[in-house]
């Protein structure tokens, strides 16, 4: 075994790999690619890297970028989740999410004009995408000029499946904890499944309950991870696209299970700006095949059936 803890991508990274029969190089030659894995996504996607492909689209004032199929791609999958949700997932939602200090650090709560200011920036029907000639090109339309977007809401789930693949490739099992995202590959050298801590928004630290998760995604997006307080009041980082302020759904966490670590992080902030009512209307009709485990403001939860919990009969 070996396991490594880091900070990239604004979170921890804590990640550990278990050789197998099948492992055809050591463990810290799997590692070395692992953590160059997140320092490259981190270089395409970081939305305050001058140089990276999200930094340079939002400061192309409408011009055509050319960017990397990894960025392409995700674009066409947050593209996807924003239609599928009605605009619940929406990476424009940037200049709303500025607005309240959640990437300058400077918090406050603007004004209901400021507001409507940024709201009129928002919108994922402002990003085009063109492939032609090998060549991958995005904009934001020339007609809502100041918009931006903001690929946190899925980048890590990219990457866990990226990192999984490259588990996969190796022979090599392990757990990959990367922030609110956790996935799983393969299972513990003696057979045994992982098994994963849903954290208590209540305190943000204990664990809630324990699900067993084998090859899968667990994430989790909740309004205990980044807040802050003013005049009584917690405002926390997940911003509604109707409102322009933080989502006011019930809900202080909701944790999504599936395959895709990508979608289960998408899906994760759509569900948790959707609340519970819409969401398990949502999961009936459109996607039977994720999990989720809905914890409310008062501390009582709902959850999917078919959830396996470490230490359940």
């Amino acid at each position: 075994m070996l396991a490594e803890e880091f900070f990239a991508m604004d979170t921890v990274m804590d990640i550990t790999l278990y050789e197998t029969d099948k492992s055809d190089e050591s463990l810290r030659d799997v590692m070395t690619e692992v953590r160059d894995r997140i320092y490259e996504t981190e270089r395409e996607f970081s939305v305050t890297d001058p140089k990276s492909d999200v930094s340079r689209i939002n400061a192309a004032n409408g011009e055509w970028v050319t960017v990397s199929e990894d960025t392409w791609k995700l674009l066409q999958d947050a593209g996807f989740v924003s239609d599928d949700t009605n605009g619940a997932f929406d990476p424009t939602i940037y200049p709303i999410v500025r607005l309240w200090g959640f990437t300058t650090g400077e918090y406050r709560v603007p004004s209901k004009s400021e507001i409507e200011k940024e709201l009129k920036k928002v919108g994922w029907g402002s990003v085009e995408t063109n492939q032609a000639d090998g060549e991958y090109k995005v904009r934001l339309s020339p007609d809502t000029p100041g918009g931006e977007i903001d690929l946190g809401a899925c980048a890590k789930g990219f990457l866990s499946d990226s990192l999984s693949e490259l588990l996969r490739a190796h022979g090599v099992n392990g757990v990959l904890s990367l922030g609110g995202n956790v996935q799983t590959v393969g299972t513990k050298p003696d057979g045994s499944d992982f098994v994963v801590g849903i954290t208590d928004p209540g305190d943000g630290t204990s664990i809630y309950k324990k699900v067993i998760a084998r090859d899968c995604a667990v994430v989790t997006s909740g309004n205990y991870e980044r807040y802050f307080e003013q005049d009584g009041v917690r405002y926390h980082h997940i911003m509604d696209s109707r409102t322009g302020a933080p989502a006011d759904s019930g809900l202080a966490s909701i944790t999504v299970i599936g395959e895709s670590g990508l979608y289960c992080d998408a899906y994760a902030t759509a569900f948790f700006v959707m609340g519970e009512e819409r969401t398990r209307d949502f999961l009936k009709t459109e996607k039977k095949d994720y999990k989720v485990i809905m914890i409310r403001n008062d501390g009582s939860s709902w959850q999917s059936d078919g959830i396996a919990e470490a230490g359940a009969e």
